[in-house]
């Protein structure tokens, strides 16, 4: 798509109903967040709740995401990418308040023990183990009934300050 004006865009969108507007609304939104430093774009379209403080006081981070139409596939449940990287986060944010310096993942295993469905998942993330510059860390996602969904493992290496 090439580069349009706002008066061409405002015009474009005279086609869409509210829900559709309502989702690009989101999406502008989470890409200008993302653009000012605050996190990244999924994690603004997709409603990731969490609370930094927590994280570290803990040791381990809860995130809560709401079930839309966003998160899900043609099979009604929760798109398995969307439960990785849910896990992904989670991990990675424990990870990153155990060291107290950005990381990466190195290593993602990720296990599926039931559709995700309802109206909000729930993941823990933990560092089991913390080394100088490597961390291990689990996670879990919880349905709104508190069952099990998806549980996963990661590897994340946080370079040594300068």
């Amino acid at each position: 798509m090439e580069r349009m004006e706002k008066s061409e865009l405002l015009k474009a969108l005279e086609d869409y109903d509210a829900r559709d507007l309502e989702i690009a609304l989101r999406a502008a939104d989470a890409n200008r967040r993302a653009r000012t430093g605050e996190l990244y774009f999924l994690h603004h379209l997709f409603e990731e709740q969490f609370d930094w403080g927590a994280a570290a006081e803990k040791g381990e981070i809860e995130i809560t995401l709401p079930i839309n139409l966003l998160v899900m596939n043609p099979g009604k449940m929760v798109h398995g990418g969307v439960l990785a990287l849910l896990c992904d986060n989670a991990m990675g944010i424990a990870s990153h308040a155990r060291a107290m310096r950005d990381g990466v993942t190195v290593e993602l295993t990720v296990r599926y023990h039931k559709p995700a469905r309802g109206t909000k998942l729930r993941a823990v993330g933990r560092v089991v183990s913390a080394g100088s510059q490597v961390n291990s860390t689990q996670c879990e996602i919880y349905d709104d009934e508190g069952q099990l969904v998806t549980s996963a493992s990661g590897t994340f290496y946080h370079k040594k300050p300068r």
